[in-house]
């Protein structure tokens, strides 16, 4: 029976955060933060000498495109532009939610105690085995059964 519950109040205290307008934009501002980092990680990824020794690039694709001196040039000039390009993309969109984050104290305040509760029933749900997360599923799938 605890556990039932614990899944119950789990399930209503998660969707109470996620139906709260900060959390939303807490969200997109997270994953503008993981794109930056996957942009970050792709730069050292996509240079000549890198894409060279990858496996999964054919033998002869290698040879015209990256040893070729004028391709490979045009190559890395294009995974240069490819790459600013989308910094730009990530950095406007970045400014804009930052803008659309005009919180006030008492509603952070309100967020913080949100989240926390549920990162408070997350830990005991592990505790005792349970994955938030399926749980979480579960109690979607219930409602729109």
């Amino acid at each position: 029976m605890y556990i039932e519950l614990l899944k119950k109040i789990y399930f209503e205290e998660r969707k109470k955060l996620e139906g709260m307008w900060i959390h939303k934009q807490e969200m997109k501002l997270k994953v503008i933060q993981f794109r930056k980092q996957m942009l970050e990680r792709l730069e050292g990824c996509l240079s000549i000498s890198e894409i060279s020794g990858r496996n999964d690039i054919h033998e002869e694709v290698k040879d015209r495109l990256l040893r070729d001196a004028e391709h490979s040039d045009q190559l890395q000039s294009r995974l240069e532009f490819n790459l600013g390009d989308e910094r730009k993309k990530l950095e406007e969109e970045e400014k804009q939610e930052l803008n659309n984050a005009n919180y006030n104290s008492v509603e952070y305040a309100d967020y913080l105690f949100q989240a926390e509760k549920v990162y408070m029933i997350e830990a005991e749900m592990a505790e005792k085995g349970l994955y938030p997360e399926a749980v979480y599923q579960n109690g979607q799938k219930n409602i729109n059964e």
